[in-house]
């Protein structure tokens, strides 16, 4: 999971300091084998979603029980009974999010296998086709920016899902299969996360082009502003010399 998110890290260092140069050497994703591992990915998680409803399901039938127990105390049902019903509440946000994450796997396998299908019909390689459209891409085509802005808000998405997952795992005590089926899951995550940063860095020309004509038009309208205010310090200068 760190792998996941140092990736995540690196891309956004790359969105900043990749130049249109790059792409001449840019290490194009083989989509048919991320469209394949998107979807092993996707069942890893549905069997974590499984696991999960099981015991959230095995959790609430304790819950119940003890509430309908009799001469036990008070003071330790309650205790007893908050604890369960405070590992359903975690299971349940834990089950919440694998379920939007496998939702955003879905997401991903259909967006790389459009892109699959466009290679496919326009009868070019990998390498050109992404390439060509990086070039598109930088030339503000419509499409283009379509495409590579939702497999962007795909991955970003679905690496922020697997930081909340993290988190949410680190605060309860997993069996050992549970355990040995998060490590699975995290291990196709981290391969996906892998191929899918690849993405980041088509985008990453565009988003430094962004920033050096925003970092340009601030320079300007500092120059106009400090400009203006030269002319009227000069004007207030030349009505105090006249006695005005």
């Amino acid at each position: 999971m760190k792998m996941i998110l140092g990736r995540l890290t690196l891309a956004a260092g790359l969105m900043l300091g990749m130049s249109h140069a790059a792409y001449a050497q840019f290490a194009v994703i083989d989509a048919a084998n991320l469209a394949q591992n998107i979807i092993t990915a996707a069942k890893a998680v549905k069997t974590e979603i499984y696991q999960d409803s099981n015991i959230v399901y095995q959790y609430q039938m304790m819950a119940n029980q003890l509430l309908q127990a009799t001469n036990l105390d008070p003071s330790a049902m309650k205790a007893q009974y908050d604890q369960i019903t405070g590992d359903i509440s975690k299971y349940t946000q834990l089950k919440s999010t694998l379920t939007d994450m496998y939702g955003d796997l879905n997401e991903g396998s259909q967006w790389i296998n459009h892109v699959q299908t466009l290679i496919s019909r326009s009868g070019k390689s990998n390498s050109q086709w992404f390439s060509d459209m990086a070039t598109l891409y930088n030339q503000r085509d419509n499409e283009a920016t379509r495409l590579f802005q939702t497999g962007n808000d795909v991955m970003v998405h679905a690496q922020t899902l697997a930081k909340r997952r993290q988190e949410l795992q680190s605060q309860m005590s997993l069996t050992p299969t549970q355990q040995a089926t998060a490590e699975m899951t995290t291990h196709y995550l981290d391969i996906v996360s892998s191929q899918m940063s690849d993405l980041l860095q088509m985008t990453a020309g565009k988003q430094q082009q962004d920033a050096q004509k925003q970092s340009v038009a601030n320079e300007d309208d500092r120059n106009r502003s400090a400009a203006a205010k030269s002319f009227l310090d000069q004007q207030d200068a030349e009505r105090a010399s006249y006695g005005f």
